[in-house]
């Protein structure tokens, strides 16, 4: 009871000390919230992703070069083994913010193979590829394979074995948009 009671004296005269200079503390009214001040220093970027998907169809009319046309997926829509799709991701960023180190990472849907050489942007961003489901990107991605002699010796991976595009953009700035676009068969 004696040390409850000394707890309560104790915090008892620090409330009646404390309670005049508190009350008399203008200078603390005119600073806004901490949540504020961290909202006008730090604005974060609103960075918006779209995906479609096209089928690639080749015209051919007589006396002509074959014409190559891209007829966009809507929901439904049947594709058969051997058809080639296109799939953009295009982004913008509506914000006021520039959205730094900018990067999209797509994976190839299942049941299809990435057409080799046909990832690009329209934003000359660095496109790097994975072989291992996402764990790791390169430019040109290798697998190694073992001779009749048993030396290791390194290769292109094959177009089956990518898993995963990255583009990296850098920084987009605000109002800015961008484009990415990779071309897959379907098995």
């Amino acid at each position: 009871m004696k040390v409850l009671n000394k707890v309560l004296g104790i915090g008892t005269l620090g409330l009646i000390v404390a309670l005049p200079l508190i009350s008399q503390a203008p200078v603390l009214a005119g600073f806004p919230p901490v949540k504020e001040i961290i909202a006008q220093v730090s604005p974060k970027p609103v960075v918006k992703l779209n995906l479609a998907a096209a089928k690639k169809s080749v015209v051919v009319t007589a006396g002509e070069q074959p014409q190559v046309k891209w007829e966009n997926l809507e929901d439904g829509v049947v594709v058969n083994p051997g058809d080639t799709l296109r799939y953009t991701v295009s982004s913008a960023n509506p914000g006021k913010a520039i959205a730094k180190d900018f990067t999209i990472t797509q994976p190839i849907p299942d049941k299809m193979i990435y057409e080799l050489n046909t990832a690009t942007s329209k934003n000359q961003a660095e496109v790097a590829y994975s072989i291992d489901n996402g764990q790791t990107f390169v430019a040109k991605p290798t697998i190694t394979i073992k001779t009749k002699d048993g030396q290791s010796i390194e290769q292109p991976a094959p177009a089956e074995t990518y898993t995963h595009i990255r583009w990296k953009f850098g920084s987009l700035a605000p109002a800015a948009d961008i484009a990415a676009m990779y071309e897959v068969k379907v098995q």
